[in-house]
C-alpha cells in the first residue's frame, strides 16, 4: 500500500505539472550534494550521456566578469532563478546541479527526478581544496592575495550542518537517487539511468491502472 501511495502521488504530480505548464515536459534531472560531492563531474558526465543541456548553478551565480577573480561578483538569488528558469523554458531535457533545489514554486516543478550524491565531510573538503589549487594556484596559499577568501570558503565547507541536504529532501514529492559519490562515474551513471527507467516504467503502468 505504502509504495502504491508513493506512485500514486508522483503520477499525479506530474499530472498537476502538464496542466500548470500547458505543455508537454521534458525531463529535469536535479543533481544535488553538499560542496565537494561531485555535482558538477557527475551531472556533465550524466548529461553527455543523455544529450541533454547542462546546468551549474555556479555559472549562474558568477558571470566570470572578473577573470582576476571568477567568483567577485556574484549574482543575487532572484537573478539566478530567474536565468535558471529561462536556461529551463529553453530546454526541456536537462541536468541542473546544486546543493539543494530550493529555487521556488516556479522551479520545482520541473525537477523530475532528484539524485543525492553522498560523500564523506573529510573527502569533500580535500575535493573543495583541491579544485580551488587547481582554478588558482598558488594564489590561495598563505603569502597569496586569495588566501583569505579561499580560507573562508573553506571553513564554510567544514562547518556547513551535514543534514543540509536531506532536510530539503525530505519534504520533496518527487523520486529520489541515492548514489556514493566516490564510486565511478560511469558507474553512478549507469544505476541513475536504470533507476529513472524503473519509475517512469512504474508510473506509466500505475496511470494506466487509475
Amino acid at each position: 500500500m505504502e509504495r502504491d501511495e508513493v506512485l500514486r502521488n508522483i503520477v499525479q504530480r506530474r499530472i498537476r505539472n502538464l496542466n500548470l505548464m500547458g505543455r508537454c515536459m521534458g525531463m529535469g534531472i536535479l543533481i544535488c550534494g553538499l560542496n565537494g560531492a561531485g555535482k558538477s563531474t557527475l551531472g556533465k558526465a550524466l548529461a553527455e550521456k543523455l544529450n541533454y543541456i547542462f546546468i551549474d548553478v555556479e555559472d549562474l551565480y558568477f558571470p566570470k566578469t572578473d577573470l582576476n577573480y571568477i567568483y567577485a561578483s556574484p549574482r543575487t538569488r532572484e537573478e539566478v532563478v530567474k536565468f535558471l528558469l529561462d536556461e529551463i523554458k529553453a530546454n526541456d531535457n536537462f541536468v541542473f546541479t546544486s546543493v539543494k533545489g530550493d529555487y521556488g514554486e516556479t522551479i520545482y516543478p520541473f525537477f523530475q527526478h532528484i539524485v543525492v550524491i553522498d560523500v564523506s565531510k573529510d573527502i569533500r573538503l580535500q575535493r573543495v581544496k583541491n579544485r580551488s589549487f587547481q582554478k588558482f594556484g598558488n594564489r590561495i596559499l598563505p603569502d597569496g592575495d586569495l588566501y583569505e577568501q579561499e580560507k573562508r570558503f573553506f571553513d564554510f565547507v567544514e562547518s556547513r550542518d551535514e543534514n543540509t541536504v536531506e532536510e530539503w529532501v525530505k519534504n520533496i514529492e518527487c523520486p529520489i537517487i541515492r548514489v556514493d559519490g566516490t564510486k565511478p562515474i560511469e558507474e553512478n551513471i549507469s544505476y541513475i539511468i536504470k533507476q529513472i527507467s524503473k519509475c517512469n516504467l512504474a508510473c506509466s503502468l500505475h496511470k494506466n491502472e487509475e
